[in-house]
């Protein structure tokens, strides 16, 4: 198992004769950027076209504009969705929210690398690209790429100990009154209840300071009413204006979940046992977790990897149509299998069966008596999705079902395979792309 990796910032603090600027001149260093074992600021100097470790710029503007960004950089995580992780390097200079969380935004006439911040809950993916850089006296370009997991805990405390230095350096060199003290000040002193608010805007989208005020009174209506259990996924998948709607459809739809009769399938009990005890494997990747969890669940229940599991055996379905989209279902966990109540009235059948294994996940592996579905991408999202792919449409089933290379496959056995399993073809050409063309 690979533990997620670490981000690292080094500096020795450098004189600067010729710098005007205070903040800038009381904290010019040598700086160095490691993501695990790769060097962010490997740079090539144009000049001389020598490569070095790292570059030369005042601290402050980095501690300022972490501080300032501060809760949705570390937990925006609406960043992390689909169609923007998976176009990363299409849409990371274009799209305005990825802009945001990129270190090249620090500016204050430094090139900083292209390094993006993508918060998924637990985990935050860092991911960085060469950079030619368009300021003309720095004559360096970044030439080092890479993606890595970090641990967003550890991320954020090497993130505040930048913000910390910074400060002390300030102090010691007599500037103590900057944006950057006053700043970080707020954010430091925020009690628990302040610190909770600030955190959900940012889990909604939103700059708690600047962009939250119209919807406060939602935001902190949906604290007060919503049961714990349901809060954070409800945070990272509602719409800020659609905050009311929502929480009256969870309450109708709780009211209605109370009410389904669930399957009494006799292999629900076996599979909670089987995953219980293999409750120590976790992947440093979300959805390698979820796909060993399905293997295992398969396993339990006794079903090979080219058979169909029948996900209708474990979990009972309603339908309350949801004005929000992004929050697909309600479900209850009973002893037996799941309760769901699902939010569109017409839902396609191949889709609401991936729904249903996404319940299965939450029945037989979280233990919240109730769970939402949404289209939110955090950690836990991601390992649920990848646990419903896998357990409708495993791997090494398709694997046999091609008896082919994965590579070269048509869409017509794409098709074949998705009727056999009763899954979309777009969950089969995913498996085939993620787990048989990727190994």
């Amino acid at each position: 198992m690979d533990a997620p990796e670490m981000f690292k910032v080094s500096w020795e603090w450098e004189s600067a004769p010729g710098v005007r600027l205070p903040e800038h001149k009381a904290t010019w260093a040598r700086i160095e950027m490691r993501a695990g074992d790769d060097l962010i600021t490997l740079v090539e100097d144009l000049d001389s076209g020598s490569s070095r470790r790292s570059i030369y710029a005042p601290l402050y503007p980095l501690a300022e504009w972490l501080a300032f960004n501060w809760w949705k950089l570390l937990y925006n995580s609406r960043l992390s969705r689909p169609e923007l992780s998976n176009r990363l390097d299409q849409y990371r200079l274009t799209n305005p929210e990825l802009r945001q969380n990129n270190f090249r935004r620090i500016g204050d006439g430094f090139a900083w690398p292209d390094v993006a911040l993508i918060p998924a809950g637990k985990q935050t993916t860092l991911s960085w690209r060469p950079y030619s850089s368009p300021v003309a006296n720095w004559r360096i370009r970044y030439i080092s790429r890479g993606d890595i997991i970090a641990d967003s805990a550890e991320l954020r405390g090497e993130l505040a100990r930048i913000i910390n230095s910074v400060i002390s350096r300030l102090d010691e060199q007599g500037l103590t009154s900057t944006a950057l003290h006053k700043e970080w000040a707020a954010i430091a002193s925020a009690d628990p209840e302040e610190a909770d608010y600030c955190r959900t805007a940012a889990r909604l989208g939103l700059d708690p300071y600047s962009e939250a005020h119209e919807f406060e009174e939602e935001i902190i209506r949906s604290f007060e009413s919503l049961p714990a259990e349901l809060f954070s996924d409800f945070v990272d998948a509602a719409s800020p204006a659609m905050l009311r709607e929502s929480q009256k459809w969870i309450s109708k739809a709780s009211g209605r979940v109370d009410g389904i009769s669930t399957p009494k399938s006799p292999h629900m009990a076996d599979i909670r046992t089987a995953l219980r005890s293999q409750s120590t494997y976790k992947a440093s990747r979300p959805w390698e977790t979820g796909w060993e969890q399905a293997r295992i669940a398969r396993e339990a229940a006794g079903v090979g990897s080219t058979k169909k599991f029948s996900v209708r055996d474990y979990v009972s379905t309603q339908e309350i149509s949801s004005p929000e989209p992004r929050i697909h279902a309600l479900g209850r966990r009973y002893g037996t299998g799941a309760a769901l109540v699902v939010g569109s009235t017409q839902t396609p059948a191949r889709a609401k069966n991936f729904l249903l294994g996404r319940a299965l996940w939450h029945s037989a592996v979280d233990n919240d008596s109730r769970f939402l579905i949404t289209s939110a991408y955090t950690e836990k999202q991601k390992v649920e999705r990848a646990f419903s792919a896998e357990l409708l449409a495993p791997a090494a089933g398709i694997m046999q079902l091609l008896n082919g290379d994965p590579w070269s496959v048509s869409l017509e056995a794409v098709e074949m395979i998705a009727d056999h399993f009763e899954v979309s073809a777009v969950l089969v050409q995913h498996q085939i792309e993620n787990q048989l063309a990727a190994a």
